[in-house]
């Protein structure tokens, strides 16, 4: 990876570098390698900037870090980020492997695996084609899949990353008229952008993409207020948030709780309440009922009361869904159809219009649909399936509807003749394609109440983005040993203030009363609750650069290029948007293969445009070169008396990055530190096995980097020039191993006059560097085990490392960076108590909490 800047080249600033930024990038470096692009940028290369805290690929929703518990809702063979021979676009095609394929190949020694962690591995080497991955094996092949896209750059397309966020966006200021212009028609400059960050100097930007993903988000009012509730009466509120964020540690064993919600997000949220506190499932099967379970308690596991609108979790995934199954063309939903039923102003009700095509188009692919009733919605059966509860049945009759609904489920998904079911599925997966394309938001009428997109695409997760079958039969389990209670559908949650407790109850009249409530679903993503700055700007106030979506509220309005719509209606210059914050109908970042997914279609048009309009840069003389930092600086809305005051993230240097180099960079990133590496390996091939990490010299190393690990052997890092790493922390991770080493070492003894060998040798390298800070710690750890045993702060059994230095500032230093890395630090003393560190003495390579830690060097201490 090229990070560098030519003198004069075009800019573009990807904010946001999650998978679908990325799948866009793929899409950018693969049209750039054209022979008509690849002419147009040599005249004026493409530098793209990546704004984000979290790390390029994965993104902030797939981390390598979360429980194996949380599992990815599609089969491994059923998801490829790559584009392939049945996309419909105009670049070319780049193959790449499925998550299936990419595990066969690490299993395989074809494909280099992007981890070393233990228990990652063996994930990935288990996987096999029909398996639902962990979402962090997800995360690793989106980190492994940017490292592909980074060392694949054609040379005139470089890449910088920021690990920090964009807080806003405005128009830069125009330049002057180029010289070469005509002076009759006036400043022909095109719009340029500042992109304001939060911990730094801005960027300017030629071409600027917004594409944040799916933001953290601030809590609504009504969310609030059931805080402010649960605090009155000392009871717990969890709002809604990514099962793994969400605060499960304050639900009480035996603890009664009402959880709103049956989506993917409950499904989580379930296994970390039973799996993740202990509870076992075992197989329990009857005849008819081969997947049946059994769950033996923990007694950790506190009592669920759950229910939702429709009362029933998401449809089992389908066995074997790709094989086909109906008539495979649509006759109903047409673009043609579409059309016929336009009003005179060239819109559609999605309601009247739309919703009866899709029945139409269900009952001819010969899905088991009941007869509507009178007056019942075109899709009202398949979109609320317990509608017949109702009234004060007993809760009997809910739980027993509620039950009979998943185990009908399971057998027509899982079990005997699947055709109508996974007609179903295909159908619905092709009609979602088309009302993609279909469907912008300039073509509608009726808003939010028209059900588009927000509620179609509910109905479509609800019947094809549901979980695994074994997570309900897991379900049926819990309820068989009382964990689990159902409420059915409709539920309604009051906060009772003369009993300050919350009551839950569902339509057919199941009720309870509970001291904790959690609302197990994701944050609706809209601009104003966004915890983002620049996303909330960008449509408020005499600075908004966009407008609210009048048809989907909450939305940025973009076009069907994805360009933002200004508060006039008129399209930006320069400027794009794209995610679930936007007017587009949610798109995932990956897909099926072999589907001709709308968002690899929608990528590559992307990319295309964003290399028009650098084209174009290059085709008439620009007239101005970036906006210069100090004018980006005086338009920066940054509070306090200086900016550079404000906090940064620590930049870690690693110099050598092999086994344990490469184990902590990856580790590292991940955390959100800015890694910096100096290694032998051509900086392709350094961005294929680190993404996102930066290739330098030694020399910018030490200059770039506020720490250096020296992940290099031993004899290496005692041969460095002692002026190699002046006014720098070290890290010393290194330990005398082998034949060479002792030559090293004794020669270094020989030096200082230690005949004695009473110097340790984190001394040694300190005499070797007396203008750096040395700084011993990490070589008592696996290269293996530092990917995996990182945990959060506060967890019972997070791990210490052991740290040894002679200045208290440098080893404060390097004790923070451990605890951005998931580790406890324990100060054991100077460099010369780093002896104890050294292979085979006492605190050398053993599993230690902080207080384990702790106590041991008292022993030691004491033993003298």
């Amino acid at each position: 990876m090229n990070s560098s800047i030519t003198a004069v080249s075009t800019r573009l600033v990807l904010v946001g570098g999650g998978p679908r930024a990325i799948g866009v990038l793929e899409r950018l470096s693969a049209n750039a390698r054209s022979s008509a692009q690849a002419d147009a940028l040599r005249q004026l290369p493409l530098h793209v900037d990546i704004v984000d805290p979290h790390l390029p690929g994965a993104g902030r929703i797939w981390r390598a870090d979360e429980s194996p518990l949380l599992l990815m809702n599609s089969r491994a063979a059923d998801v490829s980020i790559f584009p392939d021979e049945t996309v419909r676009c105009e670049g070319p095609i780049t193959a790449g492997p499925s998550l299936a394929e990419w595990a066969d190949g690490i299993r395989r020694g074809r494909i280099t695996a992007p981890t070393a962690g233990t228990a990652r591995l063996a994930e990935i080497e288990a996987l096999q084609a029909t398996d639902f991955a962990s979402r962090r094996v997800q995360a690793l092949y989106l980190e492994w899949f940017f490292g592909q896209v980074l060392a694949a750059l054609p040379e005139a397309v470089s890449v910088t990353i920021h690990r920090t966020t964009a807080t806003a966006v405005h128009p830069a200021a125009r330049a002057a008229v180029h010289p070469a212009a005509d002076p009759a028609v006036g400043d022909r400059s095109p719009q340029g952008w500042v992109v304001e960050l939060e911990d730094r100097a801005p960027l300017s930007a030629d071409l600027l993409l917004l594409a944040a993903g799916h933001t953290d988000s601030r809590p609504a009012a009504s969310s609030h207020e059931l805080a402010a509730f649960a605090r009155r009466h000392s009871g717990t509120y969890l709002p809604p948030a990514q099962a793994g964020d969400t605060a499960l540690e304050l639900l009480a064993p035996g603890e009664d709780v009402i959880v709103r919600g049956m989506g993917l997000a409950f499904i989580d949220l379930m296994a970390l309440l039973t799996e993740g506190r202990g509870g076992r499932f075992v197989s329990a099967p009857l005849p008819g009922e081969p997947g049946r379970l059994r769950y033996h308690r923990s007694g950790r596991e506190p009592r669920l009361w759950v229910g939702s609108r429709r009362g029933v979790p998401y449809h089992s995934k389908v066995r074997d869904e790709g094989e086909p199954a109906g008539p495979g063309d649509l006759v109903h939903v047409t673009a043609a159809a579409l059309a016929a039923r336009e009003d005179a102003e060239g819109r559609l009700d999605f309601r009247t219009d739309v919703v009866p095509l899709i029945a139409a188009e269900i009952r001819r692919w010969g899905v088991d649909a009941p007869a509507a009733a009178p007056g019942d919605a075109p899709l009202a059966w398949l979109d609320d399936p317990l509608s017949e509860l109702h009234g004060d049945a007993h809760p009997q009759v809910t739980r027993d509807a509620v039950v009979h609904h998943i185990e009908q489920d399971l057998r027509a998904r899982t079990q005997g003749d699947t055709s109508s079911a996974r007609a179903l599925f295909q159908l619905l997966l092709r009609l979602h394609g088309v009302l993609v394309d279909q469907l912008p938001a300039s073509r509608l009428r009726g808003g939010a109440e028209g059900g588009y997109p927000r509620w179609w695409h509910s109905l479509f997760s609800f019947v094809d983005s549901g979980p695994p079958p074994h997570r309900l039969h897991q379900l049926l389990a819990l309820e068989r040993a009382g964990v689990v209670r159902f409420l059915g559908p409709r539920i309604a949650v009051t906060a009772d203030e003369s009993s300050g407790r919350f009551t839950a109850r569902g339509a057919a009249g199941a009720q309870v009363r509970a001291d904790a409530l959690v609302d197990a679903f994701l944050p609706t993503a809209t601009l104003r609750h966004s915890t983002n700055p620049l996303l909330r700007d960008l449509v408020e106030g005499s600075s908004a650069v966009g407008r609210e979506a009048a048809a989907f509220p909450g939305t940025l309005e973009v076009d069907q290029r994805h360009r933002v719509l200004g508060p006039d209606g008129s399209a930006q210059e320069n400027l794009w948007a794209l995610g679930p914050w936007t007017s587009e109908l949610p798109l995932g970042a990956f897909a099926r293969p072999g589907t001709d997914a709308a968002c690899h279609r929608r990528n590559d048009a992307l990319a295309r445009e964003l290399l028009g309009a650098a084209q174009r840069r290059a085709i008439t003389p620009p007239t101005h070169l970036a906006v210069s930092v100090a004018d980006a600086a005086s338009r920066a809305r940054v509070p306090g008396p200086s900016r550079a005051l404000l906090p940064r993230r620590p930049r870690l240097g690693v110099l050598g990055p092999g086994k344990i180099g490469s184990a902590l960079a990856r580790t590292a990133l991940r955390s959100g530190l800015e890694v910096q590496v100096a290694g032998r390996s051509s900086a392709p091939a350094l961005a294929a096995r680190l993404p996102g990490a930066r290739p330098v010299g030694l020399t910018d190393l030490a200059a770039s980097s506020d720490v250096v690990a020296l992940t290099v052997p031993l004899h290496v890092a005692l041969g460095l020039d002692p002026g190699a790493l002046q006014d720098v922390i070290v890290i010393d991770a290194t330990n005398p191993w082998g034949e060479t080493d002792a030559a090293a070492v004794a020669s270094a003894r020989a030096a200082l006059g230690d005949l004695d060998a009473t110097l340790s040798t984190s001394e040694l390298l300190a005499a070797r560097l007396p203008q750096s800070q040395v700084v011993k710690t990490l070589n008592h750890i696996g290269y293996h085990d530092l990917e995996d045993h990182g945990r959060q702060d506060g967890h019972p059994r997070r791990r210490a490392l052991a740290v040894a230095a002679d200045d208290p500032r440098a080893a404060d230093e390097v004790s923070g960076l451990l605890q951005r890395l998931g580790y406890d630090s324990v100060i054991v003393g100077t460099l010369a108590d780093g002896r104890d560190l050294e292979p085979g003495a006492a605190l050398f390579g053993t599993w230690s909490t902080a207080e384990e830690l702790s106590r041991r060097r008292l022993e030691l201490l004491s033993a003298l």
